[in-house]
Formats: C-alpha cells, structure tokens, sequence
C-alpha cells in the first residue's frame, strides 16, 4: 500500500461505514418512534402499496359493518311500530268479537265503533310519522338498500311496505253500520290507465281517454225527444191512430197535454164514434143548426142529456128533444149524421164540441160525413199508431226520417242517442279526465276539488263516504294481522341477516388487519437489535475514523529519518 498523505483512503472507507451505519441506525430509530415499518414508499415500495390496499378494504368494511348495524336499527324500529299496530289491531278485534253478540244495543254498539275508528286513527298516525333519521318507514312501499360491503354491488335490501288503515283494507270497517267514514286518501297506484306527465316543481299531470259508443236511437228516443210544436208527417198518410181517424197534414206535439192534435175529414160516424167514446163515454156539446144541447154519448152511440142522463130524442126538425110523444127516434150519433146529412137538411149542420177531443163538424157529404178540428191523440197512443210505418219528425230545426223497421236518421246518417241522452248523428265520445298531482304526493281534479278513494276503489271528491257494516268482519282482521305478521317475519330475517353480516365484517376485518400488520408495522425486537447493533458499530467506527485520521503522520516519519 503507497504511503501518501494527500489522501487518506482508510478515513474515506471509515466514513462511508459510518454513514451507512447512521442509515441503519436512523430507520431503525424512525420505525419505533412510529411505530411502522414502512414509513415511507422508500422502506418497502410493494409492501405500501400492498398495505395501503389493506387499509381502503379495512376502512370499508368497518364503515360497512356500521351500515349494516344501522340497517339494523331500521329494522328494528319499523318492527317496533309494527308491534303497536298489531297490538291496535288486537283490540280491535276484540272489540268486534264484542259487538257479534246480540246482547249489545245501538248505544252500545256505536261507543265500539268510536273506540275502533280512534284505534284506526292511530294505526294511520303510526304509519305516517314513524321515521328513522327523518326517513319514513311506514308510510309508503319502497326499498332501502343497506352497503354491506366495501365494493360495489355488496348490498342487503330491506323492503319496506306502506302500512294504514287503507293498505290494511280497514278504511270503512264499520260494526254498527251507520255514520260516515274517511274515504282513503288517493294514490297513484290507484290511477289505472292513466298517464302521468311530469311536470315543475315536482307536480305532474294525469290523464285518461275514455271512449264511449253511442247506441243507435230507437223511435221511443225519437219520440221522447219531441218538443212543443215538434210534428210527425208522412208523404202519403197511412197512420191509424188506433180509432180510425187519419190527420189532413201533420200531427202536432202538445207539451201540456202531452198529445199530438191534429185535423180530420171524411170522418165516418162509426171512427167519430170510437174516437169520442174511447176509455169510455163522452161528455158533449150539440148544436144543431141554432139549438145547443149537452149530452153524454155512449160506447154505443146512444145519445143522452147531460143534465138528468135521460134519453133524447130527434124531433121532426132533427133537433134534440127530451119529448117521446109520437115515437120519435131515439138520438144517437149515427141518427144525427144522417138526419144533418139528407137532402130534407140541407144548410143545417151539427157541432159535436168536447174539452178534449176538439170540434166534430157535419159537413153533408153522405157516410163520412164528420170533420174534426183539433182532435188529439195521446203520446202512448201515437207511439202505438206509428209501429211499422214510415214517417218524419220535425223538432224545430232538425228533421228526421223513420221507416217501417224503425231505423232512424237525419240526411241519410244513422242516429245515435249520446250520454246525455240528446239524439246525435255523432258515433262516440272521447272524454278527457285530467288530474293535478302536487309533489307533496295529493291529488285535485280539473276543478280544484281534492280527491279521495271510495271503499268500493272509485275515485271521488267527498271526503267521507256512506258506512255500512263491514261483512265478515273478523276475517278482514284476521287479514290484516296476517299481513302485519308477513311484514315482521320479513323484517326478523333482514336482521338475523344484517347480524350476520356484520359478525363476518368484523371477523373480516380483523383477519385484514392481521395481515396488514405483518406488512406495515415494526417488530420491535427486531428494530431495538438493530438500533443496538447500529449504536455499538457506531461507536466503534467513531474510535477507528480517529485512528484512521492519525495514519498520515506515520507518513511524516520518513521525512523525519
């Protein structure tokens, strides 16, 4: 080895053993102060990234085991208002195991019916305001999803289910069968075939198309349609009005007598006789020529005094007497016709007045010798008349043709009946209903009235509805408690499965954290020998660097010699 003075290698080589040593000694210093092995990405480049994922999974799975025990008190707190109801449910039904018996009376039974519906408001009060960190429970259908896991996808759902008096079907449980009860409040699912249509603020709208047919109008609607001054017509007059009697023209609606009036010509004496007399006799006016006469006439067309019912007679100047002397004919409707009509009479002619069967008119010409004015026929009557035949009724502007089958129309188009029973040539109705839902979940109509659902499920805007006695009452309840207890055995399993997972989180969690620690913390042991080791090695390369230093004043010797 050179003996040199400007460089001394031995101090070189004694210091660079220092330092790696004060390294050593450093880490070691710096992972017991910590506590941690790998301090840094330096100490153990795979071992941090390895442990830092350990630590994303161990935080996870704790805040996972949190969830789940949060999920738990869900639970129990939806089964805990569960447990009231059943218990409000109980009562009532023992209440209505109480009212079955005949014993009660109408008092009795209407304070059970006050304790019933008090308990079902507090069924609906449970449902509505039982609530878990401001999340309600009860109060409508829906899912909760519990993260049990620290990835995604790890999840335990907990089905919660809208519980009242209306889900319950409880809504109008009635056991005294009188007064009114709270129809239920309206709710989406009950909008069967309606469309919702969002719109701002959270609100939507609701719509529905209802198609509605119209039936063909039979010749009852036509006629029932009728109003004053309405007329029936043919082209060729062929009604029989049931006496005989056609109209000249048209026949003429009376909405006060409810009749039709109408004029007559040609009017034999038999048709003038079953006109007067139908339903009976007729009570008359005669006048012949001057001489006025009141008389009742006969189904037989016998005629008599109005006054005394005595039987009249037709003197030699055809005028109606209560004098028999001579033997003079007995008056009748059809002597009266032939006397006013011969040749000895000419010019002289006779008016058969009534109150409700207009004026009958000799007019001279032989066997049909009658005209009559202001003759009228029931509506019945007519109705009857006008089967099998073909005519037109003129109801103010419209007009509408009927034929022997009885098809009606208006300009060649069938005629339809609409749903406010008004004839149409129309075919259907689509009609529209729109409701306004608000983000609060409430319903109105297009009115603004608000809307409830009946106990029979239709939709209405009254409030309360009619109550009657609630059929098999015992077994609704028993449903409904039966429903209560589904609803509770759910929830009994999502706990036991919520435990359940938090016991294999926590055990999870721990096995992770096991590893994690052979990974990232310090063994003391092992650092406090090292630190040791370090120290005294320390020392040592102290005491040799001084040495090491004095090596080049060996050097000066030689120049010394």
């Amino acid at each position: 080895m050179a003996q040199v003075i400007n460089t001394n290698s031995l101090s070189l080589i004694t210091q660079n053993n220092i330092n790696k040593n004060q390294s050593s000694m450093a880490t070691a210093i710096e992972r017991l102060s910590s506590g941690l092995r790998i301090n840094s990405a330096k100490d153990d480049a795979a071992g941090q990234a390895i442990a830092n994922r350990f630590t994303s999974n161990i935080k996870g799975l704790t805040q996972a085991a949190r969830n789940a025990n949060d999920g738990i008190s869900v639970a129990q707190t939806t089964e805990g208002a569960l447990s009231e109801i059943n218990n409000n449910l109980q009562r009532i039904r023992e209440l209505t195991v109480q009212s079955s018996t005949g014993t009660n009376s109408q008092s009795d039974l209407d304070s059970i019916q006050d304790e019933i519906k008090s308990r079902l408001d507090e069924i609906d009060r449970v449902s509505g305001q039982t609530q878990f960190n401001g999340v309600n429970v009860l109060a409508k259908d829906g899912s909760m999803k519990i993260q049990v896991g620290a990835n995604d996808g790890q999840t335990i759902t907990i089905d919660l289910k809208q519980i009242d008096s209306n889900t319950l079907k409880l809504t109008s449980f009635n056991v005294n069968g009188k007064g009114a009860v709270d129809n239920a409040k309206l709710t989406e699912a009950d909008l069967t075939g309606f469309t919702k249509t969002p719109g701002a603020n959270g609100n939507s709208t609701w719509t529905k198309d209802d198609v509605t047919t119209y039936k063909s109008a039979t010749t009852a609607d036509l006629l029932n349609s009728v109003a004053n001054g309405s007329k029936i017509s043919q082209t060729a007059p062929t009604i029989v009005n049931g006496l005989g009697v056609n109209a000249d023209a048209d026949y003429t609606f009376d909405s006060t007598s409810k009749s039709y009036k109408f004029d007559a010509t040609d009017v034999t004496s038999a048709n003038a006789l079953s006109y007067l007399t139908k339903g009976g006799s007729a009570t008359a006016t005669v006048k012949i020529g001057t001489t006025t006469q009141d008389v009742i006439i006969d189904s037989a067309g016998n005629i008599t005094a109005a006054d005394d019912n005595s039987q009249l007679y037709l003197d030699t100047t055809d005028n109606l007497t209560k004098n028999s002397a001579g033997s003079p004919p007995a008056a009748s409707l059809a002597g009266l016709m032939a006397n006013t009509n011969d040749a000895g009479t000419t010019g002289v002619m006779t008016t058969i007045t009534t109150a409700d069967k207009g004026t009958l008119v000799t007019t001279g010409a032989g066997a049909a010798g009658f005209k009559i004015t202001g003759a009228s026929i029931s509506a019945s009557d007519m109705a009857t008349a006008l089967s099998g035949k073909d005519y037109t009724v003129t109801n103010g502007a419209a007009s509408y043709d009927v034929d022997a089958a009885g098809a009606v129309t208006a300009g060649g188009t069938a005629v339809n009946l609409d749903l406010d029973g008004k004839l149409t040539t129309d075919t259907e109705k689509t009609v529209t209903t729109t409701y306004q839902e608000f983000a609060n979940g409430s319903f109105i109509d297009d009115k603004g009235a608000a809307l409830y659902k009946a106990a029979d499920g239709s939709i209405t805007t009254e409030a309360q509805g009619a109550s009657a006695a609630t059929p098999d009452p015992l077994k609704a309840l028993d449903d409904a408690i039966a429903s209560i207890d589904k609803f509770r055995s759910s929830l009994g399993a999502v706990q036991n499965r919520l435990s359940s997972a938090v016991t294999n989180l926590n055990n999870t969690t721990t096995n992770l954290s096991e590893a994690q620690s052979r990974i990232q913390d310090a063994d003391y042991a092992t650092e406090v020998s090292n630190m040791s080791k370090a120290q005294i090695i320390q020392q040592a390369g102290n005491s040799v660097l001084s040495k090491a230093n004095q090596v080049p004043q060996q050097v000066l010797s030689l120049l010394q010699g």
